[in-house]
């Protein structure tokens, strides 16, 4: 059977389930035409913690990348793969077989970068449809967009997913993507087939982008999960499922 879930394809084959999600970036970068000017260890970094996200944030780990570069091999290429590859073995996440592609008929004047993961779980591990009446809706992180992502020190990062993947507590976990927290919520609310309190602090744009998975909507039982324990990012309570 294959499913959509959110932004994931899910693909189940009896009790294992394979994961795909994706990512792309495009105009920041360090080439002529990009518009938001960063390195391109910041972009190979950013990128996979989006697609990589996305995937544990429902309990799958991943085991194939395929990264597609609109840009040449040497030298643009290999410094974003060679940060994306530096980002894994960190938050050890080994084991994984990349293919790729890149640009080598025309040169490039902007950056351009899409990111595909397949991620494998059991199926009865998959933190999917598992939310009930009475549990509580966090935000870890704030979403942020654009310069706000280099000047903050409150961007949740790769190492703060796969802490989120592990948490027995966290009964689902949604990174914040373009469209916002509001977006996020009301998808939460069609898939559990319940209605979201919100209470979210004024100070918390809820329309706002949330840009490279800056911010992580966590759903847990408890009040105040051991999480914020472990991820030293701002926790803020916003609601509660009715």
């Amino acid at each position: 059977m294959i499913e959509r879930y959110r932004d994931l394809i899910i693909i189940y084959e009896k009790d294992i389930a394979y994961v795909i999600s994706c990512d792309s970036l495009g105009a920041i970068g360090s080439k002529k035409n990009d518009v938001l000017k960063v390195d391109e260890g910041i972009v190979g970094k950013a990128t996979i913690k989006v697609a990589l996200s996305e995937a544990l944030c429902i309990g799958a780990k991943p085991i194939i990348i395929s990264d597609t570069l609109s840009v040449e091999m040497n030298p643009t290429g290999k410094k974003i793969l060679k940060a994306i590859k530096k980002e894994l073995e960190e938050n050890g996440l080994t084991d994984i077989v990349f293919t790729g592609s890149t640009e080598e008929n025309f040169p490039t004047s902007m950056t351009g970068i899409g990111i595909t993961v397949i991620s494998r779980a059991k199926v009865s591990d998959l933190k999917i449809k598992n939310v009930e009446k009475g549990m509580y809706l966090s935000l870890l992180g704030y979403p942020l967009v654009g310069n706000e992502v280099l000047n903050s020190k409150d961007v949740l990062q790769l190492k703060d997913y796969v802490e989120i993947s592990s948490s027995k507590e966290i009964i689902e976990a949604i990174p914040v993507g373009s469209k916002g927290i509001k977006y996020e919520l009301s998808i939460l609310e069609k898939l559990s087939d319940l209605k979201v309190n919100e209470s979210i602090p004024s100070h918390i744009d809820k329309m706002k982008s949330g840009g490279p998975s800056t911010c992580c909507i966590i759903v847990h039982k408890e009040r105040t999960p051991s999480i914020t324990e472990l991820i030293n990012k701002p926790f803020t309570y916003i609601g509660k499922l009715i």
